[in-house]
């Protein structure tokens, strides 16, 4: 079975790559990176990294970000200081950027197509979904569906983690050796004399952390 695994640094996307690499191995499998106009390359570099360590083929594709340019996420004024249960339960996140998962999915699509492969991979978790339209089962279901049709082929779309809360994750993680200092989790990084910085203070660094405590 080949692979496409949306891999953008993190946590959860670098679970969903060991998963691919460890059931099909690195030769099937693609580790997708998109440029956005992420506010810092980091998250990239860290990406590319996880692919290497993996042994698989590393591909990055950019989208044109200027739909979203005015969002929270993009200008650097998402929420920060919230609490975690805020994140968990307090609706839609201002980080959200609308169809950013259905493009994501979409360039994977055309990756899938052109490389033969039988799945794409998604690094959604429970948390995820609680402010992301995008990251809900009822979405993952209905982009396979859609999916499988204008490939004229079944296309799967792994979901591996959406049952799993952030500490869950860190805890597969750590089951499976993987190095989570090697991974990237910030949407405000900050630029300092020694290169960037996690901000510490936005939904991702907060979370992030929040699992790591927990987790061990």
């Amino acid at each position: 079975m080949r692979n496409v695994v949306l891999t953008s640094g993190g946590i959860d996307s670098a679970v969903c790559l060991a998963l691919s690499c460890f059931r099909d191995g690195p030769a099937e499998t693609t580790a997708l990176g998109i440029a956005y106009g992420q506010r810092h390359i980091n998250e990239l570099t860290h990406a590319r990294a996880l692919a290497q360590r993996c042994g698989c083929t590393w591909l990055v594709s950019h989208l044109d970000p200027s739909p979203w340019k005015r969002l929270p996420l993009m200008t650097g004024t998402t929420a920060s200081d919230r609490p975690v249960y805020a994140m968990r339960g307090g609706g839609v996140s201002d980080a959200f950027l609308p169809g950013r998962n259905v493009a994501f999915l979409g360039i994977a699509h055309m990756v899938a197509g052109v490389t033969g492969a039988d799945r794409v991979w998604i690094g959604a978790t429970r948390d995820d979904a609680a402010g992301f339209p995008d990251c809900r089962p009822t979405f993952v279901q209905a982009w396979e569906e859609a999916a499988s049709l204008a490939l004229g082929r079944p296309l799967a779309l792994e979901a591996p983690l959406l049952e799993l809360d952030k500490r869950g994750v860190v805890q597969l993680a750590r089951a499976m050796a993987l190095d989570l200092e090697a991974t990237w989790s910030c949407y405000r990084p900050q630029d300092t004399p020694r290169g960037a910085v996690p901000c510490g203070r936005c939904d991702a660094c907060i979370l992030r952390r929040d699992a790591l405590r927990d987790g061990a």
